[in-house]
């Protein structure tokens, strides 16, 4: 039975089940079957699901040898511990994928997960990093990295050196902040690194990737989300690259021409975003590139931003559209949009764009419909007073939503996304409409630049239990506020505020007495004296037993 079929037919048995038309159906399959059936589902809530069902589920999860995939989310200290006991150590062994947060750490070492395949940990501190890096060497299996760090790598080198040391790493994906000194490794002669895809979202000096890339030879696809010039032209060596995703920042079409040049001979898809640069606007310098050096390329994706002043850039546009741009069924559109007092060129390839971020602006003196065609991006945003009429563009896979300066344009917004999926909104603007959340029936996580932003008349028939983050970046809140929020949000398990510093006794005493579901709380603008006094609070007043507590990026994180 193919894999499709058993997705559907569980979906089926659990509808029908709910409906109790069905009782023993399900536990007449096999037991392949029903393993099969589990994949697809996370592990964790089968085994809290199926666990005490009867026996049989309880020989099924005690007694399989067959592997696990884990995604291990935050939540309270005391489920956290259970499900650390109870589900992973019986099945340590058993393990070959593994998804969870820096805390997982404190209670388990990598290296005991030997048949470990796949790592992706979140908010690692970048001291950290090297450590699980030695763990992981000891894995014979391990080829699936991703580390996203809470802070700049403080030895940057080290940290890639130890990546390269993992002997069957395949795909190596790094997020992390700006900051720090970038010296670039010594060139390699030696390539021991069998990397097929490295994604570096970060920032990253045109020097210090030449050298990064000199140990994978067998590199295929390659992304780097902030790339910077460095006047380094000096490469020596080459590489069989298929695919290259880069978003540039002050690197010159010289710079990016030469390194393209050098290491991409089999390239056949390339992505270029870039920003403010009219010398990336010639696209007689493009097709020389292509043709001399680029021979295979079958994927030409280019978004392109431009600050215009009085000159006239039709003429530019044109260009992209000769003969050379058609027989290759490379299309591009434009328009122009407006912030503040700048006025800006947008132009794009009319193609799947396969960028996860993509930024939707309200176009002015255009009165043309926009051919953007798919976007398969996870992240959007908007921003103006979007006309969506003038745009032919589809967001199928969008899960997060910003909106800037524009409260009023979702209502408009489900003829281009899928509104039901959205889990994650951002309104960073000065007016805000409850109407909004009731568009968003699977809203999770809510952000807003200011508490007084969900004031509205009407905000007392709102009733969206989903929601169980909150953000509020901007004010400090006082508790007449905590107590509004947490009535019109009663499932919160994480808050992120500033507070008022005369209040914070009665805020804490009642985050964590009044609200069952909450476990996290990161506490913003918080300085030295002022994380000391919560401490000590915290400590005297006996509110918490079992909690972590620590400053983070200028605020202090509890757990518990």
């Amino acid at each position: 039975m193919k894999k499709s079929k058993l997705k559907n037919y569980f979906k089926c048995y659990l509808f029908l089940i709910s409906y109790r038309l069905l009782v023993t159906q399900f536990e007449d399959l096999s037991n392949e079957l029903i393993y099969e059936i589990f994949d697809y589902i996370d592990y964790i809530f089968i085994y809290e699901t199926f666990v005490k069902f009867n026996l049989r589920f309880q020989f099924l999860f005690h007694n399989s040898s067959l592997p696990l995939k884990i995604n291990f989310p935050l939540t309270s200290k005391s489920i956290f511990q259970y499900r650390c006991q109870h589900l992973i150590t019986p099945n340590i062994k058993r393990i070959i994928s593994l998804n969870i947060s820096k805390y997982f750490l404190d209670f388990f070492s990598i290296n005991l997960f030997s048949s470990l395949e796949s790592l992706i940990i979140h908010q690692i501190q970048s001291d950290k990093i090297s450590l699980i890096l030695n763990h992981l060497i000891l894995l014979p299996r391990f080829s699936s990295l991703s580390i996203h760090s809470l802070d700049y790598f403080q030895d940057e080198n080290s940290i890639y050196l130890s990546i390269f040391h993992l002997t069957k790493l395949i795909f190596c994906k790094l997020t992390y902040p700006s900051g720090g000194e970038r010296v670039p490794l010594p060139i390699s002669s030696i390539h021991y690194s069998k990397l097929e895809s490295l994604i570096i979202n970060g920032h990253c000096r045109l020097d210090q990737l030449i050298s990064i890339l000199s140990y994978t030879s067998k590199l295929r696809h390659l992304s780097c989300q902030y790339l910077y010039g460095s006047g380094c032209t000096e490469i020596n060596f080459s590489l069989n690259l298929t695919s290259i995703c880069l978003i540039l920042y002050q690197i010159s079409f010289d710079e990016l021409k030469l390194f393209l040049s050098k290491i991409s001979f089999q390239l056949k898809k390339l992505q270029i975003k870039k920003f403010n640069d009219e010398n990336y606007f010639h696209a007689q310098q493009w097709e020389e590139l292509i043709i001399n050096s680029l021979p295979n390329l079958s994927i030409f994706d280019f978004q392109y931003t431009l600050l215009i002043n009085n000159n006239s850039y039709q003429r530019l546009i044109n260009q992209f559209s000769t003969n050379f741009w058609i027989q290759r069924k490379w299309f591009f559109d434009y328009y122009y949009y407006k912030i503040e007092n700048s006025t800006y060129l947008n132009f794009f390839s009319i193609t799947p764009y396969k960028y996860n971020h993509f930024i939707l602006y309200e176009q002015i003196n255009n009165n043309k419909t926009i051919s953007f065609g798919k976007n398969f991006a996870h992240h959007l945003t908007i921003e103006g007073q979007l006309r969506v009429e003038e745009y032919s563009i589809q967001f199928p896979n969008v899960n997060k939503l910003i909106l800037k300066e524009n409260s009023s344009v979702i209502k408009n917004l489900n003829s281009i996304i899928p509104l039901r999926q959205i889990t994650d909104l951002d309104i960073k603007d000065n007016q805000f409409s409850i109407e909004i959340l009731r568009l968003l029936p699977n809203l999770q996580c809510l952000t807003l630049s200011n508490i007084f932003l969900l004031k509205s008349k009407r905000i007392k028939t709102f009733r969206n239990n989903k929601i169980i983050k909150l953000i509020i970046d901007d004010d400090e809140c006082q508790l007449k506020h905590i107590r509004f929020l947490i009535n019109l949000f009663p499932n919160l398990q994480s808050i992120e505020i500033s507070i008022n510093e005369n209040y914070f006794q009665d805020i804490l005493k009642y985050l964590l007495s009044k609200s069952t579901d909450l476990f996290s709380l990161f506490l913003l603008n918080v300085n030295t004296k002022f994380s000391e006094k919560i401490q000590n609070f915290i400590k005297n007043e006996n509110l918490l037993n079992n909690y972590t507590i620590e400053r983070i990026h200028g605020g202090l994180y509890l757990w518990w």
